[in-house]
């Protein structure tokens, strides 16, 4: 049987690989530069560490936080992947100066399908934490 933590981490992986295959498929749809296809798939793999280092550190570190500790450390990832998210797409858009509203729409769809995926992992994190100290 999965762990809480693996699953997710099988959740994420396939998250991305879905992400990924879409954007290879349509690509040629969306963009007319390849440059913005490379620019989301960096996004994409920043996306995937982020969660994945959300995933594993909360799950090392949940046990030991008090409720208020959890919270703060939450907004915390959420507050660090905003503004790595943003100072990214910042300098992405600086350096490569092609098709930057549909750059900036597709990184925004992705950033927020991501944004979901923490949200459902640590509010069901977080759900599993009340009912392990309530036994």
């Amino acid at each position: 049987m999965l762990t809480h933590r693996n699953k997710y981490i099988f959740f994420l992986a396939v998250l991305n690989c879905l992400l990924t295959t879409l954007l290879i498929i349509y690509w040629k749809i969306i963009f007319k530069d390849v440059r913005s296809v490379v620019g989301i798939t960096f996004a994409l793999i920043l996306f995937f560490l982020c969660e994945l280092f959300v995933i594993l550190y909360t799950e090392r570190k949940i046990g030991f936080l008090s409720a208020r500790q959890s919270i703060n450390l939450f907004l915390g990832y959420k507050a660090g992947k905003m503004f790595l998210a943003f100072l990214f797409l910042a300098v992405y858009v600086a350096i490569v100066r092609v098709e930057q509203r549909r750059f900036i729409m597709i990184f925004l769809i992705f950033y927020l399908i991501y944004l979901l995926f923490d949200t459902i992992y640590l509010a069901s994190r977080e759900k599993s934490l009340r009912i392990k100290n309530k036994e």
